[in-house]
C-alpha cells in the first residue's frame, strides 16, 4: 500500500505543469483597463482554462496556470475586448501562444512569459469574435 501511494503522489508531481504571463494591452495610445484576458491548455478534444483575470487600469494583466497531464502543455492566451469596436455586439477575440519553454513540470514556473506590449486597435489575423465568455 505504502509504494502504491508513493508512486500515485510522484506520478502526480511529474505530471503537473505550470506556466506564467504577464503582458500590457492597449487600446492605441490608451491602456487597456478592464479587458478579460484567459490562459488555456490545447487538446486536441477540448481545451483546458488555467486561469482567468482582468486588465487593471493600466493595462496589465498577469495569469498562472496550473495542470496535470501527461504530454506538455500547448499554451495560448486569449484576449477579449471592445477596443474600437463601437456598438458592434459581442467582443474581439484574439488568441496569442506562449513559448514552449516557458511551460514547466513544476507547481511553480521558473520564470514568467513576458509578453510584448499589445495594441488591441489593430486587427490581427486570428481575431474572432464571441458573445459568450
Amino acid at each position: 500500500f505504502i509504494v502504491l501511494l508513493f508512486l500515485f503522489f510522484s506520478s502526480h508531481a511529474f505530471l503537473q505543469q505550470s506556466v506564467a504571463v504577464k503582458g500590457k494591452l492597449m487600446c492605441g495610445e490608451q491602456a487597456l483597463g478592464g479587458a478579460k484576458v484567459k490562459l488555456w491548455d490545447k487538446n486536441i478534444l477540448e481545451d483546458d482554462l488555467l486561469a482567468e483575470g482582468v486588465t487593471d487600469e493600466n493595462g496589465d494583466f498577469e495569469l498562472l496556470g496550473r495542470n496535470s497531464a501527461l504530454l506538455k502543455m500547448d499554451v495560448y492566451f486569449k484576449v477579449y475586448h471592445d477596443c474600437t469596436d463601437g456598438v458592434v455586439p459581442c467582443q474581439r477575440k484574439v488568441s496569442f501562444r506562449v513559448p514552449d519553454d516557458f511551460v514547466f513540470r513544476a507547481e511553480t514556473p521558473e520564470k514568467i512569459f513576458n509578453a510584448p506590449t499589445l495594441d488591441m486597435s489593430k486587427q490581427y489575423h486570428n481575431e474572432k469574435r464571441s458573445c459568450m465568455n
